[in-house]
């Protein structure tokens, strides 16, 4: 049976977003009920559901408050109550609570947060560390680091925890399962989709990558680095999809059109069909596409752009910044 799916990440509900004058942006709760008529077999979602743990959670007292606004929120509820429409999702580096961004094993709060989501979003499946099934699929995931240490993109791409915990998990399958499984993560693979124009460097993850490196899975879904959503690109017969909103510079102000993706996979457990689902903006009385896909004027990739005078993709332009930086870095060493 032909399985339909869509994938999204980094929902930040919760975060205030200061618009510029005349711009208007579909509400999240439109954009999930539109994605939800499209039927799909399950959602899977990679992580950043929310941003008031990490803008607000600072003791015990503000955790009874978080907890009122994710109950009371609207893409929360909608996504619960459409129970013949499973979330599998994990948490991201925003839903840490804020008051233990920088620790690493000692996160009460935090752990007080997902264990009483879980209790009150059935709905949701929490596939952290473990396997997970959509039919005969396996979905396997994995949180995002706790350890920030003062980085917004924290060190996500550096914690060895991911590869010491699901690689056992991954060789209790079969090389036909293994074949046909799903990587829900919300840290992309090193030098996939990575590329932080934050830090201007790639942040993704050595050990997811090396992951999917030995077992290639059918898909490895994850989010994070909005400068790359909208994206996909193979690992082997791995396709990866960056699916973090899409962040767009309107005004000088940044809006965050979300990039979800609708997949097709045919009853023999192979890619069909990978498309991007776009959402819209309005200003004045104009109706504008967050991204449009066009030819990368480089690489010839059809690829997600923000403006019509932009003519080459963020790939080649993350790659281009990375080579002008390893010049000026050569230069100033042999000066």
């Amino acid at each position: 049976m032909e399985l339909k799916l869509i994938a999204i990440s980094d929902l930040h509900q919760g975060n205030p977003v200061s618009l510029p004058s005349g711009i208007e942006v579909i509400k999240q709760e439109k954009l999930i009920d539109n994605l939800l008529k499209r039927n799909p077999k399950a959602i899977l979602l990679s992580g950043d559901l929310q941003d008031y743990s990490w803008i607000l959670g600072t003791d015990q007292s503000a955790l009874v408050q978080i907890k009122k606004l994710i109950q009371d929120d609207s893409v929360f509820n909608l996504l619960n109550t459409n129970t013949d429409i499973p979330v599998y999702y994990i948490w991201g580096n925003s839903d840490i609570m804020d008051s233990e961004k920088e620790n690493e094993d000692n996160t009460p709060l935090t752990d007080e947060l997902r264990r009483w989501f879980d209790e009150n979003f059935a709905n949701f499946i929490n596939c952290h560390a473990t396997i997970k099934y959509l039919e005969d699929i396996p979905i396997i995931g994995y949180n995002d680091a706790n350890k920030t240490l003062g980085n917004p993109s924290g060190k996500c791409w550096d914690d060895p925890d991911l590869e010491r915990d699901l690689t056992p998990k991954i060789d209790e399958l079969s090389s036909t399962e293994r074949r046909k499984a799903i990587l829900l993560t919300h840290t992309p693979p090193r030098g996939i989709l990575d590329f932080s124009s934050f830090a201007d460097h790639h942040i993704g993850s050595y050990h997811l990558r090396k992951i999917i490196d030995d077992y290639q899975p059918l898909l490895s879904i994850f989010g994070h680095v909005h400068y790359c959503g909208g994206y996909h690109n193979y690992v082997g017969r791995t396709q990866c999809l960056n699916v973090s909103s899409y962040g767009l510079a309107v005004s000088h102000n940044i809006l965050f059109g979300q990039s979800a993706f609708e997949i097709a996979i045919n009853s023999k457990r192979k890619l069909e069909k990978t498309s991007m689902i776009v959402s819209y903006y309005q200003e004045g009385s104009k109706r504008y596409p967050f991204v449009e896909y066009r030819k990368c004027l480089v690489c010839s990739r059809f690829a997600p752009f923000a403006r019509p005078q932009f003519k080459v993709c963020r790939i080649c332009l993350s790659t281009r910044r990375i080579e002008n930086r390893l010049k000026e870095d050569e230069n100033s060493r042999e000066e």
